[in-house]
């Protein structure tokens, strides 16, 4: 990069934005590129716009200096990258200060809002204006953007959990510096534009996800209206040999439920027993947990080989006929099938402190835990699943501190591919990932979510200690041999960390080649965050 253009181009932003708008700190670059893994790619500078024409002024100022911007919305994009940019050198645009929820229609259930705002703003939002629609929550957490899951093409577990699905309307900066709008807003239809996703015309919108052509700055998502009443459901499958049957029992109860079951979570026993307890003491480094004591905490937390996990909506008959559904397909195939609602396991979990000794810690720990996740299951934000991140390193934040496992020193690759939902697939799959794990020393950690009735996405996150060389080597090793094991089979992850892009990507692909014309079209200077899902 030329030094020269990079500084004249910073003290333009600094002109054109305001100088606090604008920094090259290292203080805040270290803290803009800390990550859950060793990687750190150098930034020229850090920019934050307030508004749609900042954006465009930071668009027009890099292509006149030829200087690559690298856009985020939270940045807490963690286990893919955090903030990183796909490459050094970039002027990190960071979108979170953008963060006011534009407009609400109540009638038609359909929000507009700019990337900063986070699951938990919204939260506030809807409650503030006594609005009763469910977020569209994620593990992630409250402090993540929703603009920036949806343009991931993200999931979620409420009762629209593919939020790019839920994406109606899309407002950007190309990398040319052009606006990006609606064919039907331009033609006047600007409430049937929100309402109605495919517009008029070639379908435009999905470039922007997983895509590298413009700086998002509005969307227009649909949310779930708040259902009469949440029942979550959990039950357990005693043996392993049991997989094949519970993958049919799940596929029949989607087909069956469609509309008021939202996803079904299918999790290993020692993915469950990572939300319950502590890593042990003195296991050591690149070795698993004895199968032998992950067998005595299953039993002392009444953890089966595999559980389920999923939630049913609706109003009271609703939920009644789905009940007989679920009931009626795992009979025979899982245990302790569990209906709960969020004010059972609350009461129970308040009730457990006044249980002795063991008992009241035992009920208190299944219980908090199952309150959190029918918050969750409910559309609410939870922190549920980020303690996982902190199971083998990092520092867990202080009691009213956000988690944050780039910045409290854990290390985390998600491995997350498409599984078909056939009961052979799942068993060579979680097959694979049970032999890949074992062979690095990396806890083999499975769940199965359900995107549909004909595929799963599987999250397996690889934990390791990044302050461990030889860990982190385990760790990087172990997710190139997850993906390229996985390719061989046919499972392919939905979602890329930046730093394994070009496992992806190839000039030579024709479907490549067709991204890139348009790429080199819209960004002749390419200066909008290069690598990123491109050659």
């Amino acid at each position: 990069m030329n030094t020269s253009h990079a500084e004249n181009a910073i003290a333009e932003l600094r002109q054109t934005l305001g100088a606090q708008q604008v920094s090259t700190e290292e203080r805040d670059i270290a803290e803009a590129t800390s990550d859950t893994s060793p990687m750190r790619h150098s930034l020229t500078a850090i920019v934050r716009p307030q508004s749609e024409d900042d954006v465009g002024h930071i668009i027009a100022i890099a292509n006149r200096f030829a200087i690559p911007v690298y856009p985020v919305s939270s940045g807490n994009n963690w286990g893919y990258g955090t903030s990183n940019p796909v490459r050094d050198g970039c002027i990190l645009v960071d979108l979170s200060g953008m963060d006011q929820v534009l407009e609400f229609d109540a009638e038609l259930g359909l929000v507009t809002l700019q990337p900063g705002v986070t699951q938990a703003k919204l939260g506030r939002y809807l409650e503030d204006n006594d609005l009763d629609f469910l977020i569209p929550v994620t593990g992630a957490g409250p402090s993540c953007s929703l603009i920036g899951n949806t343009l991931e093409r993200g999931y979620g577990i409420t009762p629209i959990a593919d939020h790019f699905a839920a994406m109606t309307r899309v407002r950007a900066i190309l990398a040319d510096g052009s606006l990006y709008d609606s064919a039907l807003s331009e033609l006047g239809g600007k409430r049937i534009d929100r309402a109605f996703k495919y517009g008029i015309g070639p379908y435009v919108d999905g470039l922007f996800t997983q895509g590298n052509i413009g700086i998002v700055t509005s969307m227009t998502i649909a949310l779930a209206r708040r259902p009469e009443k949440v029942v979550g459901f959990f039950f357990g499958i005693p043996r392993d040999e049991g997989l094949e049957e519970a993958v049919r029992a799940v596929q029949r109860i989607l087909r069956q439920t469609q509309g008021t079951t939202g996803s079904i979570n299918l999790m290993n026993q020692r993915r469950v027993l990572a939300m319950m307890e502590p890593y042990p003491e003195g296991i050591p480094a690149g070795e698993l947990i004895p199968d032998a004591q992950v067998t005595s905490m299953a039993k002392r937390n009444q953890v089966m080989t595999w559980t389920g996990a999923g939630a049913i909506y609706g109003n009271r008959d609703m939920i009644r006929a789905a009940k007989r559904i679920i009931r009626r397909e795992l009979r025979g195939t899982a245990k302790r099938l569990m209906f709960f609602t969020p004010d059972m396991t609350y009461t129970i979990s308040a009730a457990s402190r006044f249980l002795p000794g063991r008992l009241g810690s035992f009920v208190g720990n299944i219980f908090a835990t199952l309150d959190k996740t029918l918050a969750l299951l409910a559309g609410r934000p939870s922190e549920i699943a980020l303690p996982l991140c902190y199971w083998k390193s990092g520092t867990p934040p202080a009691a009213g501190r956000d988690f944050d496992p780039a910045r409290d020193g854990t290390g985390l690759y998600w491995y997350s591919p498409l599984v078909p939902m056939v009961p052979e697939a799942a068993r060579e799959y979680t097959s694979m990932v049970d032999s890949t794990c074992r062979q690095h020393g990396i806890e083999p950690l499975i769940t199965l979510t359900s995107v549909s009735e004909r595929c799963w996405d599987s999250t397996v996150p690889i934990l390791f200690d990044p302050l461990n060389d030889e860990d982190s080597t385990r760790a990087k090793k172990c997710y190139r041999d997850l993906f390229e094991n996985g390719r061989q089979l046919g499972y392919v992850p939905y979602r890329s960390h930046v730093e394994t892009m070009d496992w992806y990507v190839s000039a030579d692909s024709p479907f490549w080649r067709t991204t890139q014309k348009i790429k080199q079209a819209l960004d002749p200077n390419g200066i909008l965050a290069p690598g990123r899902y491109s050659p």
